[in-house]
């Protein structure tokens, strides 16, 4: 995912709702595919693998492009966007999804909003409304729900998707510290600039969490499960992320991010086609409640 940025205010083309679109049905997507490729794949190497794949295609791109790269005096900062954005959020995600099911991620990822309406109140001083007091209450309760699955045996019962649950859970407060730190590098660079670098430097801390995992049995992993990697690397670490920055040009961020509650819509339906993941009662229902909160706590 990404943060919405501030856009022109212009007419929306059918061709940037379709664009916004493509993105968030990719995103969605890469909760089917990551729990696809963890079956053959270590979850740190996994997420090395991908982002050096979207390192590399980025790299080029911004060459290609004549983009300067971040200035030396602004590695630290960009440095933390990595460290946060691509290498603690991918490492909880991929953890995480060992054991919670691609739905229950979704709706929880879906959070972030939630975590920088807090940050932003906490480090920033920004004022904090009583409609996104209701709507972090009653979101982190939608987040409940889920994780118990309606009852606190629920606790008890299944352990291993509740730590699974939590790991995803934090993913939004990793993406959230990511969002206000890369505030200040959008002052100051493109967001094509500031994307690459944070993915290289992102990739360069996942490197040692994946040499944790060596030796890895590679002979064991199939076609498909490096076409899963390629698909990760190069569409919804790099093609998804170039065209949401490059629509968010012309877009209002307000529009763009109403896409982003399509999230566990579209990832609901896709692990029910390819996994036969079906949601229950207190999923859906835990759910709506996760994203109406989020949503106001959003706004």
């Amino acid at each position: 995912m990404s943060l919405p940025l501030p856009a022109p205010k212009t007419s929306t083309s059918i061709k940037d709702h379709l664009s916004l679109l493509l993105t968030v049905t990719i995103w969605a997507s890469t909760f089917i595919n990551i729990k696809i490729v963890l079956l053959q794949v270590p979850p740190n190497t996994l997420a090395f693998l991908r982002f050096l794949v979207a390192s590399i295609v980025l790299g080029l791109h911004l060459i290609w492009r004549r983009q300067p790269f971040v200035k030396r005096q602004d590695w630290p900062l960009a440095g933390l966007t990595g460290l946060t954005g691509i290498t603690l959020y991918n490492f909880l995600q991929n953890q995480g999804l060992k054991y919670a099911g691609a739905t229950d991620a979704a709706i929880l990822a879906a959070m972030a909003p939630v975590f920088i309406a807090l940050l932003a109140w906490l480090l920033l001083g920004e004022r904090i409304s009583r409609r996104q007091v209701a709507g972090i209450i009653m979101a982190f309760s939608g987040s409940v729900l889920v994780a118990t699955n309606g009852s606190p045996e629920g606790l008890v019962l299944n352990p291993a998707r509740l730590y699974g649950d939590l790991l995803v859970l934090l993913t939004g407060l990793s993406w959230a510290v990511y969002s206000i730190s890369l505030k200040r590098l959008l002052n100051r660079y493109t967001p094509v600039t500031v994307l690459t670098c944070s993915t290289i430097g992102g990739t360069i801390f996942l490197f040692p969490l994946a040499l944790l995992e060596s030796p890895v049995n590679w002979a064991a992993v199939d076609i498909s499960c490096w076409l899963n990697v390629l698909y990760l690397g190069l569409l919804a670490s790099a093609l998804a992320y170039l065209i949401w920055n490059t629509v968010l040009t012309r877009v209002p961020a307000v529009t763009a991010g109403v896409y982003l509650y399509l999230l566990p819509v579209i990832t609901a339906i896709i692990a029910a086609l390819f996994l036969r993941e079906i949601p229950g009662t207190f999923t859906i229902t835990g759910g709506i409640i996760v994203l109406l909160g989020t949503y106001l706590a959003g706004k």
